[in-house]
């Protein structure tokens, strides 16, 4: 039998499932930064935060495929906003009201800076980061995609795009080095959304993929586990930049390898486990830092693996009923209205 051709399609195959082990991994090491364990620097040297990125680049890459389907703006935005703020307000509320206001004293100003990101850009509170950026994303996505949906000279305009993103932070960070510090997180993981939007071009024409996506993939993907093992084992200390954009070459090899090994082994009930997260990523990552940030506030830290399994359990339970709730108030919110009957 004559094989198949690789192509991007496998990506799409398998997003509910990246999703899933995605926001698993990033559960983990949000443990891992806190643990004294010898096996958490390990998991963090070989692992780390891969699993932001690969979220953005699956996020990057589903809205590309939604604007493909329906161009039409109003609609796009009014779907993803929806999706994203219902259950965005309703954690950040009740972290917020239980952090600022009955931990520690502070008023209805401080618990609506919390709500709308005023303290994240002013103090760096970065629980929320992911929800401020991904917000933005949404907004200036038109223009992404617009960009890309010829698909002729994508990967040029990507390249391009990100030496923009980088120049950007250099100089933010000699400019406005305070702000820079605080914003940091954000602004380092664009390259990883714009890369998911160039992807996104490729998975919905079902382009081959070629060997400079391997070779880019398994060097950037090395360079990450050396500076990883070097940073956590040895404790040498290397620049943010080339952490965060180490970490993302080697989250575009993993979701390519990930999708492959997904696709050949079809089992149904791993598949079956990797999409229950999945669906409830975005509730799930917003409960667990919620949830993180306040058990250390009261005196269970976080570095005590029974709290932290503890912790992890009730915020699936929250997230599962949170997912259910989002579901229902976006159907309804989002339905087409019914078209009025002829008198």
């Amino acid at each position: 039998m004559e094989q198949t051709a690789l192509d991007y399609s496998v990506l799409s195959k398998r997003r509910n499932d990246l999703f899933g082990i995605s926001i698993v991994s990033i559960v983990i090491f949000h443990y891992c930064l806190l643990s004294k364990f010898a096996a958490a620097k390990i998991y963090i040297a070989l692992v780390g935060s891969v699993g932001v990125p690969v979220f953005l680049m699956l996020s990057g890459m589903g809205l590309f495929f939604s604007m493909s389907k329906n161009a039409a703006i109003g609609q796009f935005y009014k779907k993803r906003l929806v999706r994203v703020v219902i259950p965005y307000l309703i954690v950040a509320s009740v972290h917020f009201l239980v952090r600022y206001i009955l931990i520690d004293g502070k008023g209805f100003i401080d618990w609506l800076r919390g709500v709308f990101f005023v303290d994240f850009i002013t103090k760096g509170n970065s629980q929320f980061w992911f929800i401020a950026f991904i917000l933005v994303m949404y907004l200036l996505f038109p223009l992404f995609f617009k960009l890309f949906k010829s698909g002729k000279l994508n990967f040029l305009k990507l390249l391009i795009l990100c030496a923009i993103v980088v120049a950007a932070n250099f100089a933010l960070s000699k400019l406005t080095p305070a702000l820079y510090k605080n914003i940091e997180v954000m602004l380092t993981r664009t390259p990883a959304f714009l890369i998911g939007v160039y992807l996104g071009e490729k998975v919905y024409n079902k382009r081959p993929v070629q060997l400079p996506f391997w070779l880019i993939g398994v060097l950037g993907g090395a360079a990450f586990i050396y500076i990883g093992i070097m940073r956590s084992v040895v404790g040498e200390k290397f620049s943010m930049y080339i952490v965060r954009y180490g970490e993302t070459i080697y989250a575009l090899l993993l979701t390519m390898v990930l999708s492959i090994v997904l696709e050949a082994i079809h089992s149904g009930g791993f598949s079956k486990i990797c999409a229950f997260f999945g669906g409830m990523s975005l509730e799930l990552y917003m409960v667990h830092v919620s949830l993180r940030s306040i058990m250390g506030e009261i005196g269970f830290p976080g570095s005590n693996i029974l709290y932290y399994v503890i912790m992890v359990v009730i915020a699936i339970g929250i997230s599962f009923a949170l997912q259910k709730f989002d579901g229902f108030a976006a159907k309804k919110l989002t339905a087409p209205k019914a078209a009025k009957s002829k008198t």
